[in-house]
């Protein structure tokens, strides 16, 4: 599909369920939409006429830190900060119709009836996700357009290992920091508390979601897509990971996190470090590692 317009995309978006009054947490990889006239502002806009005056869109608008290195001067967090998150999160921060919360790194911006009240009160204070539980008492939608397999699985799961104390798996999870600016203008350090875990595993709950009937899949443009209603998909993630705490683990022997940062995982660390010196010795000779 070639110059993608606001028209095309609202159709797209009515096809694969989003409907007038939806609240939707919604992650995007705009490159494999197409191109799209307008940019992302057009995306936004087509979202935004889905949902109507009642509905309300939001975003990840997360921002990277220090691990284990003091932060630098010019990492601090601070409202209009860029995201790593991708190019729809940070053109819906340049909007004047946005609001974004205050939390060092782990924020989100919302546009919409409920977009205050979503990102309200979520500061240095507040755990790490708990605007995906606002999204779930509006009765909200989550959606991955372009990105269901290189950023797999919904963030209602970091709000069920979160509920279910799994995030205390992680390995010092304070030696995370970043700077933030306070509303008085002061730069205050952060650590972090409640750790995401890894969640390039996240794929694996896809086949629950088929199995309950809750996935709705199509394409966005050129990009697949796949949605799901947020309450029912945090129900099966927390009966999931309540019986199998180890469900979350991913397959890579490079992963830091699931081989040598959860602590029921700590047994592996001297093979991940053995493999990491290995990768490194091998790559300054140009060789190729093979596990």
């Amino acid at each position: 599909m070639n110059n993608i317009t606001e028209a095309d995309l609202v159709n797209k978006f009515s096809s694969i369920g989003i409907c007038a009054g939806d609240t939707i947490l919604i992650r995007a990889g705009l490159g494999s939409v197409g191109k799209i006239l307008g940019g992302a502002n057009t995306f936004i806009d087509a979202l935004l006429k889905v949902v109507g005056c009642e509905g309300t869109i939001v975003s990840l608008a997360f921002t990277g830190g220090s691990f284990i290195r003091k932060p630098k001067p010019e990492e601090v967090f601070h409202l209009q900060k860029k995201s790593y998150a991708g190019a729809l999160p940070n053109a819906m921060i340049q909007r004047k119709d946005s609001f974004r919360s205050r939390h060092p790194t782990c924020s989100y911006v919302a546009i919409g009836k409920h977009a205050e009240n979503i990102i309200t009160d979520h500061d240095e204070n507040s755990p790490a996700y708990e605007p995906i539980r606002k999204i779930i008492q509006l009765h909200g939608k989550c959606i991955l357009v372009g990105c269901v397999e290189s950023s797999p699985g919904f963030t209602t799961a970091h709000l069920v290992e979160a509920d279910l104390g799994l995030s205390s798996l992680a390995i010092f999870p304070w030696l995370h920091t970043s700077n933030y600016t306070t509303p008085d203008g002061k730069i205050k350090t952060f650590r972090r508390k409640d750790l995401g875990l890894c969640s390039q595993s996240y794929y694996k709950f896809y086949a629950f979601y088929v199995t309950h009937g809750i996935l709705k899949a199509g394409t966005i443009g050129n990009a697949y897509s796949i949605l799901v209603p947020a309450k029912e998909c945090y129900e099966i993630e927390y009966e999931i990971l309540k019986n199998n705490h180890k469900f979350n683990i991913c397959d890579s022997s490079a992963c830091f996190m699931c081989n040598a940062g959860r602590w029921d995982r700590i047994h592996r660390a001297p093979m991940f470090f053995l493999r990491l010196i290995l990768r490194k010795i091998l790559k300054y000779f140009n060789l190729k590692y093979s596990s």
